[in-house]
């Protein structure tokens, strides 16, 4: 489905997700999978997107906005079934940052993608900043994991993606698939507020984006 055809899905008033549009001060276009409305399990399993599907809606995500075909049921699939179409051996351990960076490493093979990590020190994470900001600014979305604890985001823990960069406040706008989310898409987050949040276990700034 290409970037048209999902408008007029939008139009058509499909309520698993919206199109976020761009805007003069640096929002770039961003398909919004909604993760609370995929409620149905997968197929042949009991796992429910609603439930735990945050990292491969946060990756189906950024690559519906990169105009690729994809949605949080095709990458849950990709990371959670064998090639044989059942669960794999890892579906019990959940959706983890391991998964997400074995699911990238895969779509790498299908897509013209490049992903980076950036960790940070946490006890100066300023160090980071320009640099996080400036691949923001070069075409970059992130995912990032925040949390457990309740926070603007989510109320546990969560993946989300920051997509663009405000020009006049160097602020984040976030892509938050939960029902938070829906009130988040003209706010945006300054860094310390996105590292405050950061579930610091896994990955920090998982940064994504379209080969040039």
């Amino acid at each position: 489905m290409d970037r048209k055809q999902r408008e007029k899905v939008v139009s058509a008033n499909n309520n698993q997700y919206e199109i976020i549009q761009p805007n003069e001060l640096g929002r770039r276009y961003t398909v919004r999978f909604k993760q609370y409305e995929y409620k149905e399990p997968l197929k042949q399993s009991d796992w429910i997107i609603a439930k735990n599907g945050c990292g491969p809606t946060a990756i189906a995500s950024i690559l519906a906005s990169l105009d690729y075909n994809e949605t949080p049921i095709s990458i849950a699939k990709k990371m959670l079934f064998n090639q044989y179409g059942f669960l794999s051996n890892g579906y019990y351990s959940g959706i983890t940052g391991t998964s997400m960076i074995y699911c990238l490493n895969k779509l790498i093979r299908e897509y013209d993608i490049e992903y980076e990590i950036v960790k940070i020190n946490y006890e100066n994470p300023e160090l980071m900043k320009d640099k996080i900001i400036e691949m923001i600014k070069n075409q970059y979305m992130a995912i990032v994991n925040v949390g457990p604890k309740p926070s603007v985001f989510a109320k546990e823990g969560h993946y989300i993606v920051i997509t663009s960069l405000n020009k006049e406040n160097n602020e984040f706008y976030v892509c938050n698939s939960y029902q938070e989310g829906d009130r988040q898409i003209d706010t945006t987050f300054s860094y310390e507020q996105i590292v405050k949040d950061i579930y610091k276990d896994n990955f920090d700034f998982l940064m994504i984006k379209k080969k040039n």
